[in-house]
């Protein structure tokens, strides 16, 4: 016997399978080629689209005005009151208040308090020109601001505001009565807040810095004035 191979087969004369094989296995690949392609461009576009969905609306230069939209409608406790927030647009669409996700708190312009009942409402800035850096709303209760007090049965009485000064570093602060509407801004160009309590149902106290000062104030409410003004020495 020869232990020589025997002669191949062309290839149209070999078993039918194997052919078969062959054809399955291309058809395979390719298959897979058209869904990895597809999967990569529908990718992209989906990618595309987030982006598109999340950048706010462009505007020209020329002719931009700010937008301003609600960020929060909020329920004041104790009154008949809606507070509602108003800020820049764009802060909103990239901020967590809004549609839009992104880092940032939206820029707070104004509040405007809306009467339940009536529908009858006030905004308290004059206009949306400055920033509001921070709004608290206080019960006419002493020890409210306090730790370990609890306020919230207590219905709301005064608001106290910090805004944005002009030159943009300093802040003025406004101080208000819910039930009259009677407001003033009663501190101006302070660095800061660092505490505010009541005193007692009408009194608010303030530990604030001014030119990198300590200071201690006292502010009657009912009568928007301030009734005490002391430093507090540190050294």
């Amino acid at each position: 016997m020869s232990d020589s191979p025997g002669p191949r087969l062309p290839l149209a004369a070999r078993p039918p399978f194997v052919g078969g094989l062959l054809v399955g296995a291309l058809a395979v690949v390719g298959a897979g080629i058209v869904i990895l392609a597809g999967v990569l461009i529908g990718g992209v576009m989906l990618t595309r689209g987030h982006r598109n969905a999340d950048a706010p609306a462009q505007v020209e230069a020329k002719a931009a005005k700010e937008v301003y939209a609600v960020a929060a409608v909020n329920p004041l406790h104790g009154t008949n009151a809606q507070e509602i927030v108003i800020a820049t647009d764009s802060s909103i669409r990239r901020g967590d208040a809004g549609s839009y996700s992104g880092g940032g708190a939206p820029d707070e312009r104004n509040v405007i308090l809306l009467d339940k009942a009536s529908g009858a409402s006030r905004k308290l800035l004059p206009d949306n020109g400055r920033r509001i850096v921070s709004r608290d709303y206080l019960p006419a209760m002493a020890g409210a601001g306090e730790e370990g007090v609890d306020t919230q049965k207590a219905p709301l009485a005064y608001y106290v505001f910090r805004v944005r000064a002009a030159d943009g570093a300093r802040e003025d602060v406004l101080v208000g009565d819910l039930a009259t509407g009677r407001q003033a801004y009663l501190l101006a160009g302070i660095d800061g807040i660092d505490k505010a309590w009541m005193q007692s149902p009408t009194r608010l106290a303030l530990l604030m810095r001014q030119g990198r000062k300590l200071q201690y104030r006292a502010i009657e409410i009912p009568d928007l004035k301030v009734v005490v003004a002391r430093p507090v020495e540190i050294d």
